[in-house]
Parts: C-alpha cells; structure tokens; sequence
C-alpha cells in the first residue's frame, strides 16, 4: 500500500514542476506581416504547429488550425499576413509558475498552448502535448496499479 501512495504522490508532485522546465524553447517567432503560405512553410519544415507573432502592440499566436479555416473562408496564403489569422491577445504564463497553474488556465479557457512570458532570453511556449509528457510516466504507473489490483 505504501508503494500506492508513493506513486499517487510523484504524480501530484509533477503538478508543483514550473512551467519553464517543461516548456518547448526556443519558440518559433514571426512578424505580423509575414504572408500565410511562407509560415506554413516554416510550421512544416519544423514539425510544430504554431508560432508565436511579434506584432507593435504584443504577441499572438497563429497555429495550423487557424491557417486551414483560412483556407477554407477563401484566404489567400501568398497575401494575407498572418497578422491577420492570428489570435490575439494570447494567454501567457509566468516561466516560475506551477504545472497545476498552466493546466487551470488550459482547462478554464479551452486552449492547447500557453505563450510562456517573462524572461529575460526570450519566450517560450507550453502545449498540452508537454504536460502530457511530464505526467505520463507517473500517470502509467499509477494506471497499472490500479490495473494490476
């Protein structure tokens, strides 16, 4: 039983891990005025499937999803700036803050991606595929348990 316990307990632990050790940096960045098809490019020879855009007035943020309903609303990739397909104001977490914290926020705004702010090096980005990864392996644990009986 206390073996029980102690996995229960490295799992509620990852939730106290600050957001800046699980992360994605470097983040990839743009400019507003960049045109769509040129950061299609760039999400797909990165493998990632947003960027953050530096705009005069602050960031947002332009993912695959925004650029395909584009698309789909008749968008012209080679002249649209992603300017105008992103969304802005994004949500942003401080670099110290816990786990727990950023996955509140996710949950409470319905959103996959936190823009990670408030570093003297740069910017960040948080996605739930990376909070998955932190808790996974605690998770599995805890789920044979219970599997096992």
């Amino acid at each position: 039983m206390t073996y029980y316990v102690c996995l229960l307990t490295s799992a509620m632990n990852s939730l106290d891990t600050p957001v800046e050790q699980v992360m994605t940096k470097p983040v990839k960045t743009v400019d507003r005025e960049l045109a769509v098809r040129d950061v299609s490019k760039l999400l797909a020879s990165e493998a990632v499937g947003s960027v953050v855009v530096e705009t005069e007035y602050g960031r947002g943020i332009l993912t695959k999803t925004d650029i395909i309903a584009g698309l789909r609303d008749g968008m012209d990739p080679d002249t649209t700036p992603v300017g105008d397909l992103m969304t802005t104001p994004v949500k942003t977490i401080d670099p110290g803050a816990p786990l727990e914290e950023a996955i509140d926020t996710m949950v409470e705004h319905s959103i996959k991606r936190l823009v990670v702010d408030g570093q003297a090096d740069g910017v960040g980005i948080l996605t739930t595929t990376d909070v998955m990864q932190e808790l996974s392996p605690d998770l599995d644990r805890v789920v044979e348990m219970f599997a096992e009986g």
